[in-house]
């Protein structure tokens, strides 16, 4: 029977046994398991990391989160109570939410829009939390269950009634821990708090409530270690550019696999949880489950450290390339890495061979090694006055100009397969006659692949001042049409 239902019929917190079951007879009993409970909470306050690196587990399954420093980053109070909610109902949670400027305060807060029993449980004014905490009952202390009916007895029935009381007969009857405590949470006393501490490393198990076989409903509960990882990332500041997803599936088969892995890998790394969903989705589209799973377990394989976007008031040149990136990515995982392709230069003076046509990968930004001087530097340096007069020493390296030796223009449109040209009046020959207009450039190689070439290159150009790329075969004589200028 649901919680839902059984509330309806009148069980409430605390009913004996009996009298829930004369009230609903087809109610079903759960045993509590602590540690799961403490589990479940754990992975609560990872996911939260996301907001706040001060993240505390409290008593009664409450996460305290310290957002001050947080609200303007993520557009304020109700913004981010309205982010926090839905991390928490996308980790397969529901929660009630209570805003103070102390721990207890808030805590208080929660557990009475919990109970109904408050019409405001979002306080930021510390001149505002006495009087809203004063109209609480007492039954929310804490300790109150310990100590039965007794506050109903003396006629003490909210806090207000339980701080006027004197406070030495208070000390001895409910011990000193009450008077601690009301200090704390009206912000009269320190309330120091040990906060929760992501692991070193990730690893998130999700034991999964039934069989599943579809790729949607396993990206629905994909998505609460999804957003475990987001929180973990932003507590060690890192970024993820892979992980593996180990499913268990139930053995349908005897020829079944018990275990099957299959890795989500991507070009910048990330910690957006919405990013990495997609790219889980798209991979999940295009696999196969081999059997219904019942567990599945996230590991973050590559981890690095997170670039914080640019500070700076107009976007830069470079702004745009993380979404470009990103774009790709998309593109990879939809369409296949083999179908996303990009253009590479190669160290080759073969035009045929300059250039070729690979699988897109990311460009890897390498940092300058230490004790290596940076272009700045040298740009620096190279400004100030030298002497007149400079001999270099034997064995010491000789300085060449970073300058580069000045070559022929190279056409825009360069023909796959050059096309051999007939000779006229001892003049090449393209639909008209051609005239070399520039001095020989000699090109020799690819000895080393059997592909040797040795050319003669020219640049031509016809009477209606059309320009073309020629080369002569040093062996044969023979022209050949390589390419056009625009």
């Amino acid at each position: 029977m649901p919680d839902l239902v059984a509330f309806r019929l009148g069980v409430r917190p605390g009913s004996t046994r009996a009298h829930a079951f004369a009230l609903a007879p087809q109610l079903t009993l759960l045993a509590v398991d602590i540690r799961e409970e403490q589990r479940a909470l754990e992975a609560v306050a990872l996911a939260l990391l996301a907001f706040t690196p001060k993240v505390v587990l409290a008593h009664a399954n409450t996460v305290l989160l310290e957002v001050g420093a947080s609200m303007r980053l993520f557009g304020g109070l109700r913004a981010l109570l309205s982010k926090v909610a839905s991390t928490v109902k996308g980790c397969g949670f529901t929660s009630r939410s209570g805003c103070a400027p102390t721990a207890w305060g808030a805590w208080l807060l929660a557990h009475a829009r919990t109970r109904r029993v408050a019409r405001r449980v979002r306080i930021v004014k510390e001149t505002t939390l006495v009087h809203v905490l004063d109209a609480l009952p007492v039954s929310l202390v804490p300790s109150a269950h310990s100590h039965g009916n007794v506050f109903e007895q003396i006629g003490c029935a909210t806090l207000a009634d339980l701080r006027r009381l004197p406070r030495k007969g208070v000390a001895r009857r409910f011990g000193q821990g009450v008077l601690q405590w009301l200090a704390q949470a009206y912000g009269q006393a320190p309330d120091p708090r040990e906060a929760f501490c992501a692991p070193a490393s990730f690893e998130a198990r999700l034991e999964l409530q039934a069989r599943v076989e579809s790729a949607d409903a396993l990206l629905f509960a994909a998505r609460r270690l999804v957003l475990q990882l987001s929180g973990w990332l932003c507590a060690h500041h890192a970024a993820v550019s892979e992980f593996s997803l180990l499913l268990e599936h139930e053995l349908a088969a005897r020829h079944a696999p018990k275990t099957s892995t299959f890795k989500v890998a991507w070009a910048v790394p990330t910690r957006e949880a919405d990013h990495i969903l997609w790219l889980l989705r798209e991979k999940l589209n295009q696999t196969a489950l081999a059997a219904p799973v019942i567990e599945m377990k996230l590991l973050a394989d590559k981890i690095s450290e997170h670039a914080p976007p640019p500070d700076t008031l107009f976007p830069m040149p470079g702004s745009d390339s993380e979404s470009m990136a990103q774009l790709l990515e998309r593109l990879s995982a939809r369409l296949g890495a083999e179908n996303v392709v990009q253009l590479v230069a190669r160290d080759d003076h073969r035009p045929e061979a300059a250039m070729t046509v690979e699988a897109y990968k990311p460009a890897r930004e390498t940092k300058p090694k230490r004790g290596k001087k940076t272009p700045a530097t040298i740009e620096t340096q190279a400004s100030e006055p030298e002497p007149e007069e400079t001999q270099t020493q034997p064995g010491e390296p000789l300085e060449l100009p970073d300058v580069a030796v000045p070559q022929q223009p190279r056409p825009a449109w360069i023909l796959e397969t050059p096309q051999k040209l007939m000779l006229r009046n001892e003049r090449p020959f393209y639909r008209r006659p051609l005239k070399l207009i520039s001095r020989t450039e000699r090109i020799e190689a690819g000895w080393w692949d059997g592909n040797g070439v040795q050319r003669d290159y020219y640049v031509a150009a016809d009477d209606r001042g059309r320009m073309f790329w020629l080369y002569r075969e040093r062996l044969s004589g023979d022209w050949f049409l390589h390419g056009f200028f625009g």
